[in-house]
């Protein structure tokens, strides 16, 4: 029975009839539990009203209150303290076995505790468990309000479907999974959007998407929290892996909202070879169900394939995929605006095609032109969600014995197929590096092995022995596949048509800086070792005795940590190698005077070895830290968001430096160094910022918008740090600060005239996130220290900053390990000036720290954020290079440029500067040619910033 109303409202909500199914036409009547609009006074996406976080978590629980067949529980706090919820929709005898349910569950995704002939009695006792994820992408604003209207209608509804649905399917639903971003989003609607005109009249969609998000979403990631799944930086990302860990949904699907009018995910590949081809067929499967659903519901616009890769494997969604259920996720058509909009469709495209256009993935395309509501995102978003469920529903069996069966699968290859294991040794160059591997690893469920004696392999130039202690990542587990992935190199198919949708290599023993082997004989798997159990914490301290305790600089990413613990005493690095005890310290390395139970308590809390001594006879200087200003756009927040995190574990302080900031001027009073990450939208975007027509814009804290002002804000974020601020950045570098910029940011030094002689380069190249070969140029130069002379970086798409012969000095590190035609030794390094040099440094008196400020270590306590229990990334396309030849124009990169993924061009890359250390003034402007600090992912490529943090004013003249 409809509700009284509904039918009517709904309607009225919806902008044409094909755009309403018979499926979600109206919502169903209950006098016990209340409706959507019994609570917030309204349907579902109706015109102008958006729902906060407060709302929809209080709606749900009003829902669970009045009806047995939902439950409530929290699953997380984001960053800012905000709740994050989880719903649980089904019978009420499903509900009082939840627990059993979830067993069975985790009996089929090991079939060491389940064998063959036990699986058909858990697949007829089980029930399939459906998670559905909303309010990930801010302004992707109707998954939340679609939700409660769903979840009621799973609830209280006697139609056949519906009743077959709570029965045969656990419904998970996360309402908002980012609630920072919706509460800003929301407040932000009500603050500059509601009623807005312009010029008398109302805004277009194309004038509204141009003030149409607050400039940050959550805490630090914008976009990018559904870029997170390999890390699990964030708390939402931990709490998603943390529902499937525990309940074992065998689907994740993830609502999102960007393209006309329905698009299902399937992906036109190339897919990754880890997602075992049951589940590419189970998404595809459920796909043209829905779309074939809609379609005889009389729905146009609905369509599979081209949009999307399914190669990377870091969505949020990408915990199902990686262990062996299934991931996916829709793009209904979104104005973010909860308003009514003409859209223009002519000229959008996907994969080369007009999305008007007919294709077999899309046989009923929509017309070039609609008018297009909140409601009708609701409508198209609900009837395809109810069709998967129904799907869920009819195939329980199927997808239960599937997930069984992938993990056998997985587990049969472990035994039978090389690589059959990767092996670590527990002796790294930064063991707080390899404890993150393993902890990642653990994180993801992939067991890890420690060696319980030495393991030797092969005979004669074959045999490889590792030590006790080393660690041993097996692949005789259900997750193999998932182990390979991370931990292999992964190489994109050259000769693939379709740009790649996002990064095309992760491979961790490479971008965590850890040395590894892939091991391909089976002997390995019996050698004696034991599991892993707890995490792993790297190993330091001091050994020796003295009153000076050095410490060889290998690369480890704890110094900058280090010194801001040992704030107050004198910490000096080396600028030539010496030897001391056996010990062979490179340039770099620390001479510290403090004392000796306080550079233990440092050492054994990073991971750090210090070795008492007397002090060295080289030229040093001291390694004191700067001023630091953290500069950004309000165009742009991503990058200086994963720039806030990365110091933040480290517990570096910083200033956020606004466009407000840089017009006020009298920067060089206030900061030492100031670093510009990546931003996006070319010089003009990056200065000019959004346009001042819509001034006033103000972003911040008020008792009415409480979520705004955070992590900074301004009275009025229009207008960007225009000329004064460009000139005051400029002034600042002059008068002798340190700006180092980020990949784009270049563009203020280089297009903005602070630097001469550099140019842009880089426009025809494809880089899309692959690690490649790089090469110390200048080895005594700071920003090097800690890193071989041939390494690796990590670059994405972006410039190249380039110079002509005459300014090769400048570079500090180019990529390609090749020096340039001509060129046997690297460019020389001009001479170094003798400011800040000693060669034995007299004590520094440490600073008064009152009690509350230490720890129980004792040592000064670091403002940084928990870490989270647990991170990881990994690899897709493994075991060799994919088969074919490059398509014409389009040169297959070498092995000797690239190491993980793809570059269009490598002889356009192999030679140019990596870093370039330009003079100007009496200042330095550092130009990085890739991103050090890239979601959190990078970490062998932290040391390139830290180190400017570290040596800001001793960068050789």
């Amino acid at each position: 029975t409809p509700e009284p109303g509904s039918a009517e409202a709904i309607a009225a909500a919806t902008t044409a009839p094909e755009y309403l199914a018979a499926t979600v036409a109206s919502v169903p009547d209950s006098p016990d539990v209340p409706s959507p609009s019994d609570v917030l006074g309204h349907v579902a996406g109706a015109p102008g009203e958006l729902s906060s976080v407060a709302t929809v978590h209080g709606y749900f629980r009003r829902l669970a209150e009045a009806s047995p067949r939902v439950e409530v529980r929290p699953v997380g706090t984001s960053e800012e303290g905000r709740e994050i919820l989880l719903a649980v929709v089904s019978s009420e005898a499903n509900l009082a076995r939840l627990d059993r349910i979830a067993e069975i569950g985790h009996r089929l995704a090991d079939p060491r505790r389940t064998p063959a002939e036990a699986v058909p009695a858990l697949v007829a006792e089980g029930k399939a468990v459906y998670y559905l994820i909303g309010g990930l992408h801010s302004t992707e604003t109707g998954s939340p309000e679609m939700l409660m209207e769903l979840a009621y209608r799973l609830a209280v509804s006697e139609r056949p479907e519906i009743r077959r649905i709570r029965d045969e399917v656990v419904v998970l639903i996360t309402p908002v999974v980012e609630p920072d971003g919706r509460d800003r989003v929301v407040e932000w609607y009500e603050r500059h959007l509601r009623g807005r005109r312009i010029d008398g009249r109302e805004l277009t969609w194309e004038e509204f998407r141009e003030i149409g998000s607050p400039p940050y979403w959550g805490h630090y990631a914008f976009h990018d929290n559904n870029r997170d799944g390999m890390q699990l930086t964030l708390a939402l990302t931990r709490a998603v892996n943390d529902v499937f860990f525990s309940l074992r949904p065998q689907v994740i699907h993830d609502l999102h909202e960007s393209l006309p009018l329905l698009y299902i995910s399937t992906g036109h590949g190339p897919y990754s070879q880890a997602i075992d081809p049951v589940t590419i067929n189970e998404w595809t499967q459920l796909a043209h169900h829905e779309a074939g659903a809609l379609a005889a519901l009389g729905m146009p616009g609905v369509w599979v394939w081209g949009f999307w890769d399914g190669w990377w494997p870091g969505y949020l969604f990408s915990v199902a995929n990686n262990h062996n259920a299934v991931g996916r996720f829709y793009e209904t058509f979104g104005n973010s605006h909860p308003g009514t909009f003409e859209r223009d469709l002519g000229d959008t495209r996907f994969v080369g095609k007009p999305v008007t256009e007919a294709q077999w993935y899309r046989p009923w395309p929509p017309g070039e032109k609609v008018t297009w509501s909140l409601r009708d995102n609701t409508n198209y978003m609900q009837a395809g969600v109810l069709e998967g469920l129904e799907y869920a529903a009819r195939h329980r069996e199927d997808l239960l014995e599937n997930s069984w069966t992938k993990a056998a699968r997985s587990l049969d290859k472990g035994r039978t197929e090389a690589p059959y294991a990767w092996v670590f040794p527990a002796e790294q160059r930064d063991p707080a590096r390899l404890a993150y591997l393993v902890n990642q690893l653990r994180a993801h469920r992939i067991e890890v092995h420690r060696l319980a004696a030495e393991l030797s392999l092969g005979d004669g130039e074959a045999a490889r022995t590792w030590p006790a202690g080393s660690f041993v990542v097996r692949m005789d587990q259900p997750y193999r596949n998932a182990a390979v992935n991370f931990l292999s190199e992964q190489r994109f198919p050259p000769e693939e048509p379709n740009p790649p949708y996002d990064d095309v290599a992760w491979t961790w023993p490479l971008l965590y800086g850890v040395e590894g082997e892939r091991v391909d004989d089976r002997a390995v798997l019996e050698a004696a070792m034991e599991p892993v159990t707890t995490a792993l914490s790297p190993v330091g301290g001091v050994r020796g005795a003295g009153d000076v305790f050095l410490l060889a600089d290998r690369g480890q990413n704890g110094l900058l940590a280090a010194r801001l613990l040992l704030q107050g005493w004198q910490v000096d690095a080396v600028e030539e190698s010496f030897s001391a005890g056996g010990v062979d310290y490179p340039a770099g390395s620390w001479v510290v005077q403090a004392p000796g139970d306080l550079v233990r308590r440092v050492g054994e809390r990073l991971g750090l070895e210090f070795v008492a001594g007397a002090m060295p006879r080289v030229r040093m200087h001291l390694v004191d830290l700067p001023r630091l200003g953290l500069v950004h756009t309000w165009t742009a927040t991503q990058d200086a968001g994963w720039a806030r995190y990365t110091l933040d574990q480290a517990g570096m302080p910083y200033e956020l430096v606004s466009p407000a900031v840089l017009r006020r001027g009298g920067l060089a009073e206030r900061f030492d160094v100031l670093v510009f990450p990546d931003t996006w939208g070319g010089f003009a975007r990056i200065v000019h910022g959004i346009d001042p027509r819509w001034s006033p814009l103000a972003y911040t804290q008020t008792a009415e918008f409480p979520s705004h002002g955070v992590p900074n804000g301004a009275e009025d974020i229009t207008g960007g740090m225009g000329l004064e601020g460009l000139l005051e950045l400029r002034r600042f570098v002059e008068a002798g600060g340190v700006l180092a910029a980020v990949m784009d940011a270049g563009a203020v030094a280089v297009e903005g005239g602070m630097v001469r002689r550099v140019e842009r380069g880089g426009g025809g190249l494809r880089s899309p996130g692959s690690e490649v070969a790089a090469r110390v140029l200048r080895p005594e130069h700071p920003v090097a220290y800690g890193y071989d002379e041939r390494t690796s970086v990590f670059r994405g798409n972006g410039p190249v900053w380039q110079v002509d012969e005459r300014d090769r000095r400048w570079a500090v590190v180019q990529f390609g390990d090749e020096l340039p035609e001509g060129d046997e030794e690297p460019p020389g390094a001009p001479p170094i000036e003798q400011e800040d040099l000693a060669v034995a440094p007299m004590p520094v008196a440490q600073e008064e720290l009152e009690e509350e400020d230490l720890g129980e270590d004792g040592l000064a306590e670091l403002q940084v954020p928990p870490a989270p229990d647990s991170q990881v990334d990994f690899g897709m396309n493994t075991d060799a290079a994919a088969a074919g030849g490059a398509p014409d124009g389009v040169e297959a990169a070498p092995r000797e440029l690239v190491l993980s993924g793809w570059v269009s061009a490598p002889k356009d890359l192999a030679g140019q500067p990596a870093i370039l250390d330009v003079p100007a003034g009496r200042g330095r402007v550092l130009l990085f040619s890739f991103n050090p600090l890239h979601r959190y992912l990078n970490h062998s490529d932290f040391r390139f910033l830290y180190n400017v943090i570290l040596h800001w004013n001793d960068l050789p003249r």
